[in-house]
């Protein structure tokens, strides 16, 4: 018998990346030393909003190195411009450097170059800008408030943009219900605080006439479009290179001015140009992430079951709007995502994005749905509370059971494991429970226990985005695979890795479909001349998209190599296996011949391939994801102890049960599970970005802004389902950003159940919890 094919796609493969990642030898934006290069330090805006008087760089005369400054007049009509096709969008565009005015604190409104960053960053401190301050909007309410001046000329008000979404009759399930529960629940602003800030790197060459530029982005292509469109430059001039990114998380994953900016320079200047962002100016003035509010009406029958709901959804977007995804992604996310897991017929979302005086909100690892999903599943729990029915029970009463199912929206939810997953983490908790219940006549001590359900819309495509009406386009990903004449194989991949484990996994993908090794294939990406078009990594679409675009690639390469063999070794196509390195007669082991030689016939020797078949081994895919995108789904749970004499919590334990459909990699699929728990632990206990009445950043260094460290991180439980997906070649289905999605949720639900109180906001900190405990301790 012929030996067993060995199946790489579902085995615990060791990420090959983590040599270079965990050696030193990684090489990031930061590394990049080019001759002659000059470094750039910003001069941003120290007031919220104000008018640019004038801008002095006499100071740096006096100096004793050379400097070059550039203002807004010298980027004059240089922008970024991020608009949704929506009438009712009110547009504005946000200059490269400020222009006559400043909108938020980190605004840039000039740049200083010289050839040491220290230098740089010296003289940028003596650039005087004088200021003729202005109102600020500083809230969510302000923006909203008819009588105070819009932040941008021509525009009607501070709602930048205002639709609705509905479906079904919820006047009807108003009427039939026999509870009204009503709820607002916020969320707080976050910063991205990826372990590598941002830096851009760009050189131009005159004599070749192309621009280089090196970004630490989640979307190298993108980039180089937004460059070419605003520059005038063709994209065949322009090469954008991500070399290792040392986390992106959403933050990078869109088009930053300052790359246009430091583009231009290297053309202005004819010398190449570096910026690296330090940990204040990531803080301040890079992305900043949630801040909503939700006002939820659910309509409920007697016996429980949930007829409708209603929401109203607003976004402190901040000052401008970010390219691709816009000020309109954030709140319209909301909107889509709030009918979650339940079966329900009637719906109605009213959703804004609302500009103030303070740094853009821009997509962050979960994109919404952790602000969505805290106001749904603490819904749920202050539903189930008023209808005095057990959280699990009422939950499953209202599961989504059925698939696929058609939402009320009318999107299509493929096949999934939402009642099965909640089941089995009710059988993980039933110890948990039972001592959350006996901790309720402490006075000192109380237990609680606390779970989220959600579904995830992931590997988005094309049509999904067109609906949507935004700049970003397309949602496909492409994939190049071919092999050399020694039978190694090299994947070209439109994704590009940032911690996601992507050189492995489609390294295992393509080994299945080729019969060779994982640890024969190199996989390349980030670098736009090399690989082809695509979108990048953001949106939960790397192993569904990526991975099925590596796997047809594969597929036709296979083919190839499957005739070639059958005309050498004398047999039908169908009757050629791959594996283990050779190609084998299936049911006649002893006839098989090495993948490598076939790889020789089909590049060098030639004259062994079949007539009329043309030499080369390469194959090209772009993998687009489905109307609807796939749908991912998981339960979150949390147990907290809580100490009420100090409002001390501990997290007890975090348990996650998921389903992401078939599953290419466990042991990514767990790091990439426990990471974004970690990131949703610091959403619902630690970070929290504030901002004071003038619109003053106040927590922009790690002594103000918390992170989640290691000694509040419990070890984290990941049980998996696997539901695999029609919709995608492999089965597979999104799962980078889940992990981020449910902790706030779960953790307030324990909070609630430990101390039997309301929980309508995060963070959760221990200042959070002392006010949340104090009618135990006055008890007491």
């Amino acid at each position: 018998m012929m030996a067993d094919r060995p199946k790489h796609i579902g085995a615990r493969v060791q990420r090959f990346e983590d040599t270079r990642l965990l050696s030193g030898s990684a090489r990031y934006v930061d590394d990049i030393r080019l001759p002659d290069m000059l470094h750039l330090s910003f001069v941003r805006a120290d007031t919220a909003h104000a008018n640019i008087v004038e801008i002095d760089t006499s100071a740096l005369a006096d100096l004793d190195y050379a400097t070059w400054v550039f203002t807004g007049k010298d980027t004059a009509g240089l922008s970024m411009k991020a608009h949704q096709d929506y009438p009712e969008m009110q547009y504005s565009e946000q200059p490269l450097l400020a222009e006559g005015k400043v909108r938020f604190v980190g605004e840039p409104v000039a740049v200083v170059l010289a050839e040491d960053a220290y230098k740089a960053e010296d003289a940028a401190e003596l650039v005087f800008v004088d200021y003729e301050t202005l109102p600020v909007i500083g809230t969510m309410a302000q923006a909203r408030d008819p009588s105070l001046p819009p932040l941008f000329d021509g525009w009607a008000s501070n709602i930048i943009v205002q639709r609705q979404m509905k479906g079904g009759d919820l006047e009807a399930a108003r009427a039939a219900a026999a509870h009204i529960i009503k709820r607002t629940y916020s969320t707080q602003r976050q910063a991205g605080v990826p372990m590598e800030c941002r830096g851009v790197v760009a050189s131009y060459d005159h004599a070749d006439r192309v621009l280089t530029v090196w970004s630490s982005t989640q979307m190298p292509h993108l980039v180089r479009t937004y460059i070419s469109e605003e520059l005038d430059l063709p994209e065949s001039r322009i090469r954008v290179v991500a070399p290792d990114v040392g986390g992106g998380f959403g933050v990078k994953g869109q088009v930053f001015g300052d790359e246009v900016l430091v583009a231009w320079l290297a053309m202005k200047t004819g010398r190449p140009v570096k910026w690296i962002e330090d940990r204040r100016e990531h803080l301040i003035a890079s992305i900043h992430a949630r801040d909503h509010q939700h006002t939820l009406e659910a309509y409920v029958s007697a016996d429980g079951r949930l007829l409708g709901l209603k929401a109203d959804i607003t976004v402190d977007n901040g000052a401008y709007s970010t390219f691709p995804f816009t000020s309109a992604g954030e709140p319209g996310m909301v909107g889509k995502v709030l009918p979650g897991p339940y079966d329900f017929q009637a719906y109605e979302a009213t959703f804004r994005a609302v500009a103030t005086n303070k740094c853009a909100i821009g997509t962050y690892r979960g994109v919404a749905r952790p602000s969505a999903v805290f106001s749904q599943e603490r819904l749920m729990d202050d539903i189930a509370k008023e209808l005095g029915m057990d959280p699990f029970a009422f939950r499953l009463k209202n599961m989504i059971r059925q698939f696929p199912y058609k939402n009320v929206l009318g999107f299509s939810y493929d096949e999934g494991s939402y009642a099965q997953s909640l089941e089995q983490m009710q059988a993980l908790l039933a110890e948990d429970v039972t001592e959350a219940a006996a901790s309720r006549g402490s006075s000192t001590k109380r237990v609680g226990v606390g779970i989220a359900c959600f579904i995830e819309q992931t590997a988005h495509g094309t049509p999904d985005f067109t609906r949507r009406r935004v700049p970003i386009e397309t949602g496909y990903i492409a994939a190049r695979v071919e092999m050399s004449p020694d039978g190694e194989v090299t994947i070209d991949l439109g994704l590009q890795n940032h911690g996601q484990g992507l050189e492995t996994t489609m390294a295992q993908v393509a080994a299945d479909a080729l019969g060779v090794n994982p640890e024969n294939i190199y996989v390349r990406h980030g670098d736009t001349l090399t690989t082809p078009y695509s979108v990048g990594t953001w949106g939960s679409r790397g192993g569904a998209l990526g991975g099925g675009a590596v796997h047809l690639a594969s597929l036709k390469l296979a083919a190839k190599l499957k005739a070639i063999a059958a005309h050498l070794l004398q047999a039908k196509p169908d009757e050629i296996e791959l594996s283990n390195g050779n190609a084998y007669v299936r049911d006649a082991e002893q006839r098989f011949i090495a993948i490598r030689k076939l790889a020789r016939a089909a590049l060098r020797n030639v004259d062994q391939l079949p007539e009329g078949m043309q030499p080369g081994l390469e194959a090209e895919q772009r993998q687009d994801g489905p109307r609807d995108g796939t749908y991912s789904n998981a339960v979150h749970a949390a147990v907290v102890e809580i100490d009420i004499a100090t409002g001390k919590m501990k997290l007890r334990r975090f348990v996650v049960v998921e389903d992401c459909g078939t599953i290419l990699n466990p042991l990514v699929v767990d790091g990439q599970v426990r990471g974004g728990v970690v990131q949703g632990i610091g959403s619902a206990m630690f970070e929290h970005f504030i901002y004071d009445a003038e619109c003053q950043p106040l927590t922009t260094s790690f002594a103000d802004y918390l992170m989640p460290l290691a000694p509040e991180i419990p070890n984290i439980e990941v049980h998996h389902i696997e539901t695999p997906t029609p919709l995608t070649p492999l089965g597979a289905k999104g799962l980078g950003e889940g992990g981020a999605i449910g902790p706030a949720a779960a953790i307030a639900n324990a909070v609630a159940n430990a101390l039997d109180v309301g929980v309508s906001s995060t963070p959760l900190n221990t200042n959070a919890i002392w006010k949340l405990s104090q009618h135990l301790r006055g008890a007491a």
